[in-house]
């Protein structure tokens, strides 16, 4: 019979052999969205735009490379909800997490994720409130005071208005306060002026037709609607009713395929602003345009792409992250990104500038502004 010592090394040779042979500890990537209610369609686009990075990112792995998961959970799109989401997905021990997909929840996280030391990567998240700190939140797309002042100069130069009536969605107040402030600086600014602001609380029980009603109390010659597609949808096929010829614009917010679905025939010619150029027809792009449609069945909006842009940023950041740095680090040392319409490249606080395109909706279809 072998001696004890000798079974020893055998036994110990046994594990070294299985530990060899089994797989690396995966990448856990917490995700945080409202992904269910009446406006879930932010939130369920931008969890398939992550989903798909994972799924890419898996299938190109090497041996030996950390396989990704997703570990998703829902917000609800209420702060209190996220708070609870972000404490689930710690609990996990994620390596990092993609979301809030609205300011709202990102200003009510964000102090948990810096407590933590976990880096949330937001998806279209773009209050001006969560510029320049030196914390634990990033994104790839620019903050909301430039998007709002090209809305504002093109509402003026391009169509020559000169009163604009708002309305305001102060369920995310973080994101339409601040874009309603930028976007009344430069409206004034360049002569004109703002006649009426309506805020709302949206709801199953809200009056639109009310709600449209006081947006045009003061006769504006165009209202600016500050909430989401859903609501933007409802409150434009009211605005018709009223005068059917009115100019109605729309922030980022709202510029998702469910703007033109709920919207109908009422949508057609409705300004909207976007973060995305869906008339790109550059490889990488369309690559991306392709292979989301072929996954789940439906063109990427504005939502999806920035979720994948997200996802993809951190797993390079965590691929090359060195042993002494923490995720934050590498992102900062790294500071430029491939991203699906060119370059994301992030200053010493996480934030970053991207375009914004002016699209109208014709035929059904986004088509951006000659």
């Amino acid at each position: 019979m072998p001696s004890p010592q000798l079974h020893r090394i055998a036994l110990l040779a046994l594990t070294l052999l299985i530990s060899a042979c089994s797989d690396p500890e995966p990448i856990r990537l917490g995700f945080i969205g409202g992904l269910s209610g009446t406006n879930a369609d932010l939130g369920l686009a931008a969890r398939n735009g992550a989903q798909l990075a994972v799924e890419q990112h898996n299938t190109a792995a090497q041996k030996g490379d950390r396989p990704a998961q997703l570990i998703v959970r829902d917000d609800e799109l209420n702060p209190e909800q996220g708070k609870k989401a972000l404490t689930e997905l710690l609990e996990q021990q994620v390596h990092a997490v993609i979301g809030p997909m609205t300011s709202a929840v990102a200003m009510a996280i964000a102090p948990l994720a810096n407590e933590a030391g976990v880096l949330l990567m937001g998806g279209p998240v773009s209050t001006d409130m969560l510029n320049g700190r030196d914390d634990q939140f990033f994104r790839t797309i620019g903050s909301n005071d430039e998007h709002a002042r090209v809305m504002a100069t093109y509402l003026r130069r391009q169509h020559n208005i000169e009163r604009v009536s708002l309305v305001v969605d102060h369920r995310n107040k973080a994101y339409t306060d601040s874009w309603a402030g930028h976007f009344s600086a430069r409206f004034e600014a360049l002569g004109a002026r703002i006649v009426q602001t309506t805020a709302i609380e949206s709801s199953t029980a809200l009056d639109y037709a009310q709600v449209a009603s006081q947006a045009l109390s003061q006769k504006p010659q165009a209202v600016l609607l500050i909430t989401s597609a859903l609501d933007a949808a409802l409150l434009i096929n009211q605005l018709r009713q009223q005068q059917e010829q009115l100019i109605i614009a729309a922030a980022e917010w709202a510029g998702s395929g469910k703007l033109i679905e709920m919207g109908g025939n009422a949508a057609e010619n409705v300004i909207v602003a976007q973060y995305i150029n869906t008339q790109d027809n550059s490889p990488t792009f369309t690559a991306f345009r392709d292979a989301f449609a072929e996954r789940f069945g439906e063109a990427p909006g504005f939502p999806a792409m920035t979720a994948y842009n997200a996802t993809g940023v951190v797993l390079q950041g965590l691929a090359e992250q060195r042993s002494d740095e923490t995720l934050k680090q590498t992102l900062l040392r790294l500071r430029r990104f491939a991203g699906v319409q060119g370059a994301i490249e992030f200053d010493a606080y996480g934030d970053t500038i991207t375009p914004t395109f002016i699209t109208y909706i014709r035929n059904g279809q986004y088509q951006h502004a000659d």
